[in-house]
């Protein structure tokens, strides 16, 4: 049998933030019997906090992991099981809860999380449920309110800056067409408006008065006060969008190309930076050819905005 170990480390650039998280992951069980090995080590300021270590069963996926940068919250999501655990700053689980509870184990199901200075917000759908729904609790993990979503299945969850605002997505897949909708929800859980798009990311201005959903081919702004739709624009370079980013009152969007090899193992390319106004109208565009990777990340450093490949290389792409 073999083994293998993946280690993945989450970097925090933000000037407020504290905590960031090495995820360890040791597989290679293929039956009953055998098990794979996670281990969640949470960073203080560059020393460690604190971990959790888990044995799974060979059939049972990693957990998925939130954590609150400034607060070191941090949450574990076992999706196949439906079970959510919160862990405070000291490693110690604060509470659990089980969504599906009494129902059958199930790949096609979303739990989805953020995680606020007082709250944590789950974004919870499955194929035997009706409507996708937002779950907020309390940090003690007392129910605060619950909001019903317009379609059957959920994607995302994004919060921001000022926790004002949650934007929660849901679909639903009809023969002929795809109903979509990214729910604008206050922090009672009321909605405030709704944008037809399947988003990927969602980005805000440092003021929260511009926010940017992007799809894999598609761009919407949004004017925060009214949560209604400013400009949209699709996909320049018939590649997909990877990521984006605000730059005081312009939006850099990185479109990539996909490179599916033989192996199937796809990656990406030959990133194009576009920059837009708030209103997405092209200002400049910059491709940066002979780069090859396969996850990116937009960062501000200093008063340049950084691109990092693969957690290791980094381009400066924007002064």
């Amino acid at each position: 049998m073999k083994t293998y170990l993946i280690l993945i480390v989450f970097f925090v650039c933000s000037a407020q933030a504290q905590y960031s998280y090495i995820l360890e992951r040791h597989g290679g069980a293929r039956k009953a019997g055998e098990t794979n090995g996670f281990r969640f080590t949470v960073m203080k300021n560059g020393v460690q906090a604190y971990t959790v270590e888990r044995s799974l069963p060979f059939d049972v996926p990693y957990p998925l992991v939130s954590l609150n940068n400034t607060t070191g919250v941090s949450v574990l999501r076992f999706v196949f099981d439906g079970i959510a655990e919160v862990y405070d700053n000291s490693g110690r689980k604060a509470w659990d809860r089980n969504f599906f509870r009494g129902e059958e184990v199930n790949y096609e199901r979303v739990i989805g999380c953020v995680i606020g200075e007082h709250a944590v917000h789950f974004l919870l759908s499955d194929s035997h449920r009706e409507k996708a729904v937002v779950e907020s609790y309390s940090l003690t993990g007392t129910l605060r309110w619950k909001s019903i979503l317009p379609h059957q299945f959920a994607y995302d969850i994004a919060m921001s800056p000022d926790e004002r605002a949650i934007i929660a997505g849901s679909y639903l897949a009809l023969e002929d067409e795809v109903r979509r909708s990214a729910r604008f929800l206050d922090n009672n859980g009321a909605a405030t408006g709704d944008i037809d798009i399947i988003f990927r990311k969602a980005v805000f201005t440092v003021n929260t008065a511009l926010i940017a959903l992007a799809s894999e081919r598609e761009v919407v702004v949004v004017s925060g006060e009214t949560k209604k739709e400013i400009a949209r624009i699709r996909t320049q370079t018939g590649g997909i969008i990877t990521d984006l980013i605000w730059k005081d009152n312009s939006l850099l969007v990185q479109e990539s190309n996909v490179v599916t090899p033989n192996d199937g193992r796809y990656h990406y390319a030959d990133p194009t930076m576009i920059t837009y106004s708030p209103e997405l109208k092209t200002i400049s565009t910059k491709k940066l050819e002979g780069l090859e990777f396969r996850e990116s990340e937009l960062r501000r450093r200093d008063r340049s905005i950084e691109l990092i490949l693969d957690k290791e290389k980094s381009v400066i792409v924007v002064e």
